[in-house]
C-alpha cells in the first residue's frame, strides 16, 4: 500500500511540474504532505458527491490518453499551494553564562527545614 501511495504522489508532482514547467521558479520542490493532504480531502469529498459507480472508466484508455488528462488536471493546481515551505537557517543564540561559583554552589534541602 505504502508503495502504491507513494507512486501516486510521484506521479502527481511529475504532472504538476511538466503542466507548469514555465512558470515554476528555480529549486521548486513539490511538498509530499500537501499533496497527501489534498489527495485525502478531495477524495473523501468526491465519494460523498459522485458515487463509485459513476466515476469515468479510464482503465480502459491508453498510457498517452491518461497521461493527457493528468496534464490538463494538473493545470489547475497553483504549484504555489503545492510547493515546500523552506524553513531558514537557525539562529545561533547566545549561550547564557553563569559564574562558575554558583553554578557549582549546593543547597541541601535538608539543611533548610
Amino acid at each position: 500500500m505504502a508503495v502504491l501511495a507513494y507512486n501516486l504522489l510521484a506521479v502527481l508532482k511529475r504532472s504538476v511540474e511538466q503542466a507548469h514547467r514555465e512558470q515554476l521558479p528555480e529549486g521548486w520542490e513539490a511538498s509530499p504532505y500537501h499533496r497527501a493532504v489534498q489527495v485525502r480531502s478531495r477524495y473523501e469529498g468526491m465519494l460523498i458527491v459522485l458515487p463509485v459507480e459513476h466515476w469515468p472508466a479510464w482503465a480502459d484508455d491508453s498510457a498517452n490518453t491518461l497521461a493527457q488528462r493528468l496534464l490538463e488536471l494538473a493545470q489547475h493546481i497553483k504549484p504555489s499551494q503545492a510547493a515546500t515551505n523552506k524553513r531558514g537557517p537557525k539562529v545561533d543564540k547566545p549561550k547564557a553564562w553563569v559564574d562558575a561559583a554558583t553554578a557549582c554552589a549546593h543547597v541541601s534541602t535538608d539543611r533548610l527545614n
